[in-house]
């Protein structure tokens, strides 16, 4: 069954780029990438990128339509290989941003990988409880991830669906990231119970697990197409 770690905690940048050192340890399957926008405008510059592997990603960003303050993204890598990189994440705007990395692992012989559909959700509003939607989630083992990025000056939910990464209250906005671990079959929505009603943008993604000999029969899709994404070799 798949398991959780966190790879890298909350961290603050406004550079253009924002670099770190990041070390992909083995059976690290799918690396997330959590980033919170702390400005009216959306991060710009492209996909952010591990080394020489690009990071896809999970819906769109998401902000409020009307007066937003945060933004939120989610960005994946499947089955990068062990070693110490350099994480990049463009940021042409210079907008203040959080960022946090977390990591799904499969059972030993499985590995992860995005379903055919389905497998991905985002959402915004101006309201309470800010929830991304349902994914569906079409297996038994898998792991799903989600954040929110709100504009509430005290970010404080008293719950949330699935296990907690983190809350952070940043003073005039904050944040959350959360997991769950082999969710039920059918549609899931990692939301957040939070009783004030402010702006708000969230994203969730699942991820499932397949059977390492049983690889070659999923395909590598285009952006438009339908299919599950090869995942590569063991790591």
């Amino acid at each position: 069954m798949a398991t959780y770690a966190l790879g890298r905690i909350r961290t603050s940048a406004s550079s253009d780029p924002i670099t770190f050192a990041y070390t992909v340890a083995g059976g690290d399957h799918v690396i997330v990438l959590f980033i919170k926008g702390d400005s009216t405008n959306s991060r710009t510059g492209g996909a952010p990128t591990l080394g020489l592997y690009t990071f896809t990603q999970a819906s769109t960003t998401q902000k409020a339509a009307s007066l937003p303050e945060v933004s939120a993204e989610l960005w994946y890598l499947l089955d990068p290989q062990p070693g110490t990189y350099t994480l990049t994440i463009p940021n042409t705007g210079a907008i203040a941003t959080k960022h946090t990395v977390a990591i799904g692992r499969a059972t030993p012989g499985w590995k992860i990988a995005v379903p055919v559909a389905g497998f991905d959700a985002g959402a915004n509003g101006t309201s309470v409880d800010p929830a991304p939607g349902n994914v569906t989630v079409t297996a038994d083992m898998g792991i799903a991830f989600a954040m929110v990025a709100s504009g509430a000056q005290t970010w404080a939910p008293s719950a949330q669906v699935g296990t907690l990464i983190a809350n952070t209250d940043d003073g005039s906005h904050g944040g959350g990231e959360q997991y769950a671990l082999n969710p039920a079959i059918g549609s899931l929505n990692l939301g957040w119970t939070f009783g004030t009603s402010d702006d708000w943008g969230a994203v969730a993604a699942w991820f499932g697990e397949v059977v390492v000999n049983a690889l070659e029969n999923y395909h590598t899709p285009s952006c438009a197409s339908a299919g599950v994404m090869s995942v590569g070799g063991i790591g």
